[in-house]
């Protein structure tokens, strides 16, 4: 399912950089959408979790601007950070 998604977001993405028209919003289904380059801080949820450094990701958001809906991939570099800090988080919980 993961890839089913990224590579529908890479079709977005190619379509954005070749100008055409992109796939409607899937919350209002306008076609309004544009894409915008993002900072994104992710930290580790609770109080035990402080101490854990946050992922800095950059991703590119495609954003409805009718509705706000706004879709973006963590690239696999930062996703495998939030999955090691997932897994450290859950094996502290047990």
């Amino acid at each position: 399912m993961e890839a089913l998604a990224a590579e529908g977001f890479a079709e977005m993405e190619a379509a954005l950089r070749c100008g055409e028209s992109i796939m409607a919003c899937r919350s209002c289904g306008s076609e309004n959408r544009t894409e915008f380059g993002a900072e994104i801080n992710i930290h580790f949820s609770g109080l035990k979790n402080l101490d854990k450094p946050a992922v800095l990701v950059s991703p590119k958001l495609v954003v409805c601007l009718d509705c706000g809906f706004t879709q973006f991939t963590l690239p696999e570099t930062e996703l495998r950070l939030l999955r090691e800090g997932a897994a450290t988080v859950a094996s502290t919980a047990a």
